[in-house]
């Protein structure tokens, strides 16, 4: 880490003898996706050694255990019961809401975002007032979610070309958006240990080292920059029980890494208060030299040292339990060491003498329970008027064309009420049917699920997988009905409604599978998946306009750009070069796009051309079907057709 000393010599004269700032510093916001507090430490040098040189808060308490909701709060200083977002892919920050991007591009900022998941793609709204939102990544590459995703390495790329390009004629705000250490945990070069916590850990050093790059490439270096380091959310790891995060409230998904250096901050200083992310854009407002009551109603975060960090009651809420599973919802406030989470069997901890969160204190101390719950319900009390818009796509003809469907046109508010703390052995009982099912043990795993989805009717996933089990046990109409009980319970999930549609292709009932395909992309017009299927259900004539269609809304991928070099090939064999050109450029070390380029070189008469990108097929393909082909045609080619034209400037 040589280069890091003299960016953080750099960084240490920022304000100088006389505490003087720079006019219009630059703004880089860094987000750490699904990153414990605790994460950051010995793995993470270049984290660890920008807290020395700003400060750095103890804990820092996410709103939400959720990607989308944590981020919404992180642009507007609002809360998610203020700001409406709720859930991941529910709803859309309404345009009423400025964001520190709005803000600052209207006061001169060049505006940038790098995103590392599709789960923050722009249709949710957190794209206003960016000159450039960057949420493009190849289609192919999904993660565990369902959502595209690229790895730090790539995010940082991405960021670095758009610093270059934004040049130095004005200040600039940057966000960048890492994901990687999201489940599934695979870093690069694997984990040094075993395990998932190995594993996690080794996500979070490769996106530390990936932020020295970026922190490298700042024009001005840290001296006129004002650096935020947070987490949106954390990760449980099995604390409580739960895997990954969204269920429950307690510390180790909701206290996330906040660390501020640059103009201003105060060098090597902790402050031990606990805060709320709603308290980070005020903060970097005024920093800025901006207003910073346009988007909060909060105090800033307590900067400058003797500043008073009391800012009251901190709320965070996780209603993944209702929206994913039909469970009950979860609040939780924190107030004088103590929280209380609501829940049908509440809960209460004194998080000094039990950091841990071990034992429930709520039976012995009834009176802070009741204070704690009248905090609760003054911060909720108005969260029927919220102002967050829902998708836009679900226009009246959309929500007619799902009761067409025979599923509701609104998102089903169905509970079955069951404490999360309960609720997740039911997903323990999940896990245990689907690995049956996974076996070929079709009917027990059939019998498994049927008695879950008494016990939890209101289960999507559950649903979901019901519906898999039913279709695979031969039960046709009752696998189509729990595949519809999912839709009606999330008619606004993607998801939920590409299952459908592949349950119903499966049964040949492909009319209504492409219906509920085109309503899976009204909803996301950039699934890649379901533009396939809708192309491969359409006339021979018709196929590739529908791969057009996909690409002009923004589907980045090079299956779409092969499948349309195959049509292509027949009718237009300059169309089908470069469209195997685009697929190259998008996977370069894919065997299909290097023998696709060959074989459109070989249709142009340009075998010189043709002869490296085979060969490159053939090794790449080595033992499969591309590389038999491959080799087949490197087999027609004469000696005297290769010539020497070179590679097609790979």
């Amino acid at each position: 880490m040589r280069w890091l000393l003299p960016i953080l010599m750099a960084a240490a004269s920022v304000a100088g003898a006389d505490g003087a700032r720079p006019i219009r510093p630059d703004v880089l916001l860094v987000t750490l996706d699904t990153t414990r507090a605790d994460a950051i430490g010995t793995s993470t040098p270049v984290v660890t050694a920008l807290a020395a040189l700003g400060t750095r808060f103890q804990v820092a308490v996410t709103p939400a255990p959720l990607t989308l909701p944590a981020h919404s709060t992180l642009l507007t200083g609002l809360d998610p019961s203020e700001h409406g977002v709720r859930s991941n892919g529910g709803e859309t920050l309404a345009a009423t809401h400025p964001t520190l991007a709005t803000i600052l591009a209207e006061a001169g900022w060049s505006t940038g975002a790098v995103v590392g998941s599709r789960i923050l793609d722009h249709r949710f709204g957190l794209g206003r007032g960016f000159d450039s939102y960057d949420d493009n990544m190849p289609a192919e590459q999904i993660g565990e979610y369902g959502y595209p995703e690229r790895d730090a390495r790539a995010v940082t790329d991405a960021a670095i070309a758009w610093l270059k390009e934004a040049g130095r004629e004005r200040s600039f705000f940057l966000w960048v958006h890492y994901y990687d250490p999201h489940a599934p945990y695979n870093p690069p070069g694997g984990p040094v240990g075993s395990g998932d916590l190995d594993a996690y850990l080794g996500e979070v050093a490769f996106v530390d080292r990936q932020l020295g790059r970026l922190l490298r490439a700042l024009p001005g270096g840290l001296r006129g920059t004002i650096v935020v380091i947070v987490g949106d959310h954390g990760e449980a790891l099995g604390d409580h029980g739960e895997r990954t995060h969204g269920l429950f409230l307690y510390r180790a998904t909701i206290e996330v890494p906040l660390v501020l250096a640059g103009p201003l901050v105060p060098r090597a200083r902790v402050v031990d208060e606990p805060v709320g992310l709603c308290q980070l854009a005020p903060t970097v407002l005024r920093l800025a030299g901006l207003p910073d009551n346009s988007v909060a109603r909060r105090p800033g975060l307590p900067i400058a040292d003797g500043e008073n960090a009391s800012v009251g009651p901190i709320y965070a809420e996780a209603t993944l339990p209702r929206t994913a599973y039909g469970w009950a919802s979860l609040r939780a406030v924190m107030s004088g060491g103590l929280k209380l989470i609501d829940a049908p069997r509440r809960e209460l901890y004194d998080l000094t003498s039990d950091p841990a969160e071990l034992h429930n204190l709520a039976d012995a101390r009834p009176d802070d329970v009741d204070r704690l719950s009248a905090l609760l319900e003054q911060e909720f009390a108005a969260e029927e008027r919220l102002v967050g818009a829902p998708p836009p796509v679900l226009d009246a003809e959309t929500r007619a064309a799902l009761r067409s469907l025979g599923y509701v046109g609104e998102e089903a508010a169905s509970s079955d009420g069951i404490d999360p703390k309960e609720g997740v052995g039911i997903l323990h009982e999940l896990d245990e049917a689907t690995d049956q099912l996974r076996r070929g043990d079709v009917e027990p795993a059939v019998e498994r699920l049927e008695e879950l989805v008494r016990r939890n009717p209101a289960n999507g996933p559950l649903q979901t997988r019901y519906g898999e089990a039913l279709l695979a046990a031969g039960h046709g109409d009752r696998a189509i009905a729990a595949y519809r009980a999912a839709v009606s319970l999330r008619p606004r999930s993607e998801f939920a409604l590409r299952n459908l549609g592949e349950a119903l292709l499966t049964l040949g009932r492909n009319g209504d599978a492409k219906r509920a395909f085109e309503e899976a992309v009204a909803i996301d017009p950039r699934m890649m998946p379901v533009w396939l299927r809708l192309a491969e259900l359409a006339p021979a004539g018709e196929r590739a306009d529908i791969l057009h269609r996909a690409l002009a809304n923004g589907v980045v991928s090079a299956t779409i750009w092969l499948e349309l070099a195959e049509l292509e090939f027949a009718t237009d064999p300059a169309a089908a070069l470069e469209s195997c050109r685009a697929a190259s450029t998008l996977a370069p070390t894919s065997a299909d796009a290097a023998l696709c380029l060959g074989r459109a070189h070989l249709a142009a008469g340009e075998p010189g051309r043709a002869a490296p990108n085979l060969r490159r097929a053939a090794v790449i393909g080595r033992g499969t079907p591309v590389a038999a082909e491959a080799e087949q045609l490197l087999g027609e080619l004469s000696p005297r057709r290769e010539g020497a034209q070179g590679e097609d400037g790979r």
